[in-house]
């Protein structure tokens, strides 16, 4: 019987490599993807290219009632879910505490928090419905342990999935199943506007082993993960990230590399322009 997967955001970058890895060691695969649709498209041409199958759904995991929808969906196209990768998120966030709105903290927890855990939730039913021992990944980010001074939402929230993580491991040994995080770096992606600072001497030099990483390197290290390879391994966290968040502060008064020109000015500027709420009012 062939291995299956469920990959979330396999349209683009990281989502992308992660379907096509696992392809090329023999899994049909589904993959969801929001706007994406030519992504998913290309995702699905190299897939196939390995004479995998693999299904497409356009899903809008935020919404509490799709991921439900999608792994239903899953199951029937597939016959039966061995490995969920639950990597659909927004990373795009970055702020301070003092100009947070209700608004924010909402959309970063429902994309990068409680779509993972409902995903996780729906394939881990239907593994243990067949009797699977099957596989759920969660793509956390090295921002889950490295700490950034405008980075407590969505740095935050990837810290509360590698938690998760853990106790959802115990929860789910009983049936024999896995579940790990894998906690990428600097990642190359072709998203607009990121290209030079990516590819920049400064993150070169700012990483350890001087590049960025690719999102064949998650892909791989995901289908090491699902593999029997790895049967003995869960409830971790994988940083791939070329050593990224290795290094300590300074002590000899060297500039802090995290502290990005500007940022004091940046914040300093918006809290300025912060109504405070009305004495009394409701």
């Amino acid at each position: 019987m062939n291995k299956t997967a469920v990959v979330t955001g396999g349209s683009h970058n990281i989502g992308q490599g992660i379907a096509i890895a696992l392809a090329e060691r023999g899994y049909d695969v589904a993959i969801t993807y929001n706007k994406r649709l030519e992504g998913a498209l290309e995702t699905k041409e190299a897939v196939e290219k390995f004479g995998r199958k693999c299904f497409i759904y356009q899903a809008s995991l935020e919404k509490p009632e799709v991921p439900d929808k999608v792994l239903a969906k899953a199951y029937r196209d597939l016959g039966h879910i061995d490995l969920m990768v639950c990597n659909a998120g927004n990373g795009g966030f970055r702020g301070s505490v003092l100009t947070v709105t209700p608004e924010k903290v909402d959309e970063v927890y429902t994309v990068n928090f409680r779509n993972y855990m409902l995903c996780a939730g729906a394939a881990a039913r239907y593994m243990v419905k067949d009797k699977v021992a099957g596989c759920i990944l969660f793509i956390t980010s090295s921002r889950a342990e490295g700490v950034y001074p405008d980075d407590y939402l969505y740095g935050g929230f990837k810290a509360c999935v590698s938690r998760a993580c853990e106790s959802m491991a115990l929860d789910l040994s009983a049936y024999n199943i896995r579940v790990n995080c894998v906690a990428p770096g600097a990642i190359w992606t072709i998203k607009p506007g990121m290209e030079d600072r990516l590819t920049s001497p400064f993150v070169r030099e700012s990483i350890p082993l001087h590049r960025v990483g690719t999102a064949r390197d998650i892909g791989d290290m995901c289908a090491f993960l699902a593999s029997d390879q790895a049967s003995y391994v869960t409830g971790i966290t994988v940083r791939v990230d070329g050593g990224l968040i290795l290094p300590a502060m300074m002590e000899s008064g060297e500039k802090i590399p995290w502290v990005r020109d500007g940022w004091r000015e940046q914040i300093a500027g918006e809290f300025a322009e912060w109504k405070y709420p009305e004495e009394g009012a409701d």
